[in-house]
């Protein structure tokens, strides 16, 4: 494991370099690993210089409430100066939730846990935040609010009780009920295709049709090739038509009438039939 001091001498190192995203990353390690005023002063003036303004006022505060020694005395004005300058660069948002009173009520604030209670002041970045709340017996709420530099704002949230099964869950530890998709109404596509697929076979029969009709009128005599095969695409065009017709009327019913799942039929319903010879609907009485 790497030492404190080494990592406070690696974001040294970065620091000098301008690269203060890294070194403000080494140095709340090292803070971690062996609390020193002297690294919390550095990790102040990384989060300074990398845009943490809220942190980097925390921290330059703590630095201020240890104790003075020979090692911090020259680095103590500098800190009061950033304090000033940082204490009006930063935003600040009152928390109001309600109701007003919330047992075991958690507030975080893009992501990072409050550890203030609702109605003090919280100093944050300038810029967009959300807000969440959570509480047992209530839903989780989020509010999201625009902070400006050196502005306050009241965040205003409101927690709805949870009801029912909902609320039995919640008081196991558990999730709420996944609503029952069973009477879930059934899909559309089947029905559609279905007709989609028999408007073709009309349209089709409908063209082989009318290219017999045509064949017919211009064949010389009835008994010769041309009519043979106008009468056959006249009849494949019948076929083909009704084929089709029965294919809509099948996919209207799947529409209108279809369920889930195969049921037994019902008295004076309508429904389709299918067989080698061709499809249909019946009436079922």
């Amino acid at each position: 494991m790497e030492s404190a001091r080494v990592l406070f001498v690696q974001g040294a190192k970065l620091a000098r370099q301008g690269r203060w995203e890294e070194a403000r990353a080494l140095y709340a390690r090292s803070l971690e690993i062996k609390p020193a005023p002297l690294t919390r002063y550095s990790l102040g003036v990384a989060q300074k210089e990398s845009g943490h303004l809220a942190d980097a006022l925390a921290s330059f505060r703590a630095f201020l409430a240890e104790p003075t020694a020979s090692t911090t005395a020259p680095y103590l004005g500098p800190a009061r100066e950033a304090v000033a300058a940082l204490e009006g660069r930063v935003g600040r948002a009152t928390i109001a939730v309600r109701p007003g009173k919330v047992d075991g009520l958690t507030l975080a604030v893009d992501g990072e846990p409050l550890r203030v209670a609702p109605g003090q002041v919280v100093e944050l970045d300038p810029g967009a935040h959300e807000l969440v709340a959570r509480a047992p017996g209530f839903r989780a709420a989020s509010a999201r609010f625009t902070v400006g530099a050196g502005a306050s704002v009241e965040v205003p949230i409101t927690l709805a009780p949870v009801t029912g099964a909902a609320a039995q869950a919640s008081a196991a530890g558990g999730l709420p009920p996944v609503a029952d998709s069973s009477d879930a109404s059934p899909s559309r596509t089947l029905p559609i295709v279905v007709m989609g697929v028999g408007g073709a076979f009309v349209a089709g029969g409908a063209v082989l049709g009318l290219s017999g009709l045509k064949q017919a009128s211009s064949a010389r005599t009835s008994g010769g090739s041309d009519a043979s095969a106008a009468r056959a695409k006249g009849i494949i065009g019948d076929a083909l038509g009704g084929v089709g017709i029965a294919a809509v009327g099948i996919g209207l019913y799947l529409l209108l009438n279809g369920d889930p799942a195969p049921s037994a039929a019902r008295s004076g319903s309508v429904g389709p039939w299918v067989s080698a010879s061709g499809a249909g609907l019946e009436m079922r009485l």
